[in-house]
């Protein structure tokens, strides 16, 4: 590595710090607002930052300052969206349905009701996202997530928290979008395709167009590409098939924008068919993908 290239990550470094610091420094100074929630939020996304700061994460330290400044100012950030950072695949659909049970939790008024525990869970699923995204510190992943999950079971509607036990095992529902007045409804589109064929066809690209334009009308947080064919064909032929279809449809999402991060991709051959039929049988019908907008 040369000087040059050295001297200038070292001057990066230094305003980064710095810039934290003054962030953070801000943020302890700042004057707890009258409403609790946001006083909540303020003393526990300064706590989030100093910890980061500690660890020489100037960056998220200097996010999380960041936070506690507007919360200090009477205006709290939104819980953090999914598409702010790059988490797992594999954790997406938990975090998805962290944070939705959240939004349905403020949407309900937890904020005035019960500020405090309502910050809390606000506070561990922003903490969760922020460790998940480094995925390497399980301990401190565990916290964050048990933390949350202790205090959106105390501000959950009693609808959702009375549902089951088994309702902590998460499954993929969530938004990105700011915290609603009224509940989000899925969105699902269907392309279909010529026989043994992956090309996108004009009607096929109209289908994904409206499909991209509802992501970003709704905030949906999970779409769900699902490939498919019809029972033509031989088993790994169809999967290779339904595959290409799926990646095909993926890829006309990101040229319309959308980003990488909280799309899922799957793949199931001839296995779940739209219309039941023999072995052998060619179905348009069963030559699809879906596209699902999780709520």
């Amino acid at each position: 590595m040369s000087a040059t290239v050295k001297v200038f990550m070292a001057t990066a470094a230094a305003a980064l710090v710095s810039a934290c610091s003054g962030h953070l420094s801000e943020a302890e100074r700042s004057p707890a607002p009258s409403d609790l929630f946001a006083a909540k939020l303020q003393s526990g996304y300064v706590a989030l930052a100093r910890a980061e700061a500690d660890e020489n994460d100037f960056e998220d330290a200097r996010a999380f300052a960041d936070r506690a400044l507007s919360a200090a100012r009477g205006k709290p950030t939104q819980p953090e969206a999914l598409s702010a950072r790059k988490l797992p695949q594999e954790r997406l659909p938990a975090l998805a349905d962290a944070r939705a049970r959240l939004v349905r939790a403020l949407d309900s008024g937890a904020g005035a009701r019960a500020p405090e525990d309502a910050a809390e869970a606000q506070l561990g699923f922003d903490c969760w996202m922020q460790e998940q995204e480094e995925d390497f510190q399980d301990a401190d992943i565990a916290a964050c997530r048990g933390r949350f999950l202790a205090a959106i079971a105390r501000i959950e509607p009693k609808a959702v928290s009375d549902a089951s036990p088994a309702r902590l095992s998460l499954t993929p529902a969530a938004l990105d979008a700011p915290v609603r007045t009224h509940a989000p409804l899925a969105t699902r589109f269907v392309v279909y395709f010529d026989i043994d064929a992956a090309a996108l066809t004009a009607s096929s690209e109209q289908e994904i167009a409206t499909a991209a334009d509802a992501v970003r009308r709704t905030g949906a947080a999970l779409v769900r590409i699902t490939g498919h064919a019809d029972r033509a064909g031989t088993d790994p032929h169809n999967l290779a098939l339904s595959r290409a279809r799926a990646e095909a449809v993926r890829g006309a999402l990101r040229r319309l924008g959308l980003p990488e991060v909280g799309v899922l991709t799957q793949a199931y051959g001839e296995t779940r068919p739209a219309v039941a039929t023999g072995d052998g049988v060619k179905e348009p019908r069963n030559r699809r993908v879906e596209i699902e907008l999780t709520h």
